[in-house]
C-alpha cells in the first residue's frame, strides 16, 4: 500500500471549490486509516458567520462508510461522482493507473491507438500533460516513421513539437524543413 501514496502519505489529496452558487472550498485527505474532510465556506464579510473558522470532519475508513452526514455533505460540494470516487477507494478500489511511474504509462500509451490517447487525454490534468508530453509524441513519430528522423527533422520538432510534427503531411513537412533551412 505504501508504494500507491503520494508524498504526503495519502492516497487521495484532493482540493476543488464547490459549484456555484455556492463558492465553498474543500480539502479531502485519505489516508490508509482516515478520511479528512476541511471546509472553508465562503460568505460575504457582511454576514454574522463570515468570520467562522474552517471545519473538519475525520472519520476512519470504516466509519466513513456509515456516516451519511459526511456524503451529503461530499455530495454538497463535490457532486455525485465525487462521492463515488471516494467511497469506492475507502472500499480498497484504488485507482491504480495514474499512480504508475511516467515511464511505465509511456509504455502504456505506446500501445494504444491515436482516438484513444486522445480519448484518455481528456481523463485528468495528469493524462493531457502524458498524452500531449514530447516525449511520446517523438517515441510515435520514431515508431512510425519511414525515413527515420534527421537532424534537420529534429530542429523541426524542438520548434513547434514532436505531436504537431507527427500529424503533419509530408508535403507539408518538406515546405517547412524548406523554410526553417532558409531560416538558418
Amino acid at each position: 500500500m505504501k508504494n500507491w501514496l503520494n508524498d504526503h502519505g495519502a492516497i487521495v489529496d484532493y482540493t476543488d471549490t464547490a459549484p456555484s452558487p455556492c463558492k465553498d472550498f474543500y480539502h479531502l485527505f485519505i489516508t490508509p486509516e482516515l478520511v479528512i474532510y476541511r471546509l472553508w465556506k465562503i460568505v460575504p464579510p457582511t454576514r454574522s458567520d463570515s468570520s467562522n473558522p474552517p471545519s473538519e470532519v475525520r472519520d476512519s475508513l470504516e466509519d466513513f462508510q456509515y456516516d451519511e452526514r459526511l456524503h451529503s455533505e461530499i455530495q454538497r460540494v463535490g457532486g455525485a461522482n465525487t462521492l463515488d470516487y471516494i467511497t469506492n477507494i475507502c472500499q480498497g478500489k484504488i485507482d491504480y493507473l495514474p499512480r504508475l511511474k511516467e515511464n511505465i504509462l509511456l509504455k502504456i500509451l505506446l500501445m494504444l491507438d491515436l482516438e484513444d490517447l486522445a480519448r484518455l487525454g481528456q481523463v485528468s490534468k495528469q493524462f493531457r500533460t502524458l498524452c500531449n508530453s514530447d516525449v511520446l509524441w517523438q517515441k510515435i513519430y520514431i515508431m512510425n516513421s519511414e525515413s527515420g528522423v534527421t537532424p534537420d527533422v529534429e530542429s523541426l520538432a524542438a520548434s513547434i513539437g514532436w505531436k504537431k510534427l507527427f500529424y503533419t503531411n509530408k508535403l507539408q513537412l518538406q515546405v517547412q524543413l524548406r523554410r526553417q533551412r532558409a531560416h538558418e
